[in-house]
């Protein structure tokens, strides 16, 4: 089995995961939901980290040469990783949350928004790069490895997620000085 297949399962997956925790809220059924929530946050948490590390990784460092005639892979890489940060970051902080909280479900909403867009870019443009840079052979090689380091990380997902956020935490680099700047009428 190649990635693109182990890739795929693993979005109809989280689909259905939040499907699911859709229907729980409907329901009034909150601690499903708070269930099938956690089973999510392990699935995204494990499947982000293995795909970045044995997938997103090589490609970028193939694909730096091949370009597109609209947007490079380089690019679509970059915005990919950075869908993957932002996934940490609403997953931590819909973990510190109660499920029955209106915020709750309003950041579960910009969750599901941002992982639906990063499975469509994925599974259309960014597999299209992949197919250019990986031999069958390769992508079989990468989906065993990822189906390997995806069981290690849902032994370790505090940390995992932690990784991801303290990235968010890093100063920005060349901040503008607000002394600097003026708003004026």
């Amino acid at each position: 089995m190649e990635i693109y297949e182990i890739l795929k399962n693993d979005h109809q997956e989280v689909k259905d995961l939040f499907e699911d925790i859709d229907e729980f809220l409907r329901n009034g059924n909150f601690e499903e939901a708070e269930s099938a929530f956690e089973t999510l946050r392990v699935e995204l948490t494990a499947h982000s980290k293995a795909e970045q590390e044995v997938f997103y990784q090589p490609l970028k460092v193939i694909s730096e040469d091949l370009e597109d005639d609209e947007v490079s892979g380089e690019e679509l890489l970059g915005e990919a990783e950075q869908e993957h940060h932002l996934v940490a970051l609403l997953l931590n902080e819909l973990s510190r949350l109660d499920v029955e909280e209106e915020d709750w479900k309003a950041k579960l909403t910009v969750l599901q928004e941002l992982v639906d867009h990063h499975i469509e870019t994925e599974e259309g443009e960014i597999f299209d790069e992949a197919r250019k840079c990986f031999s069958a052979e390769e992508a079989e090689m990468i989906a065993e490895n990822m189906q390997d380091l995806k069981e290690k990380y849902k032994g370790m997902i505090e940390s995992a997620l932690a990784e991801d956020i303290a990235l968010f935490n890093q100063p920005i680099r060349n901040p503008v000085d607000a002394s600097q700047t003026s708003f004026s009428r």
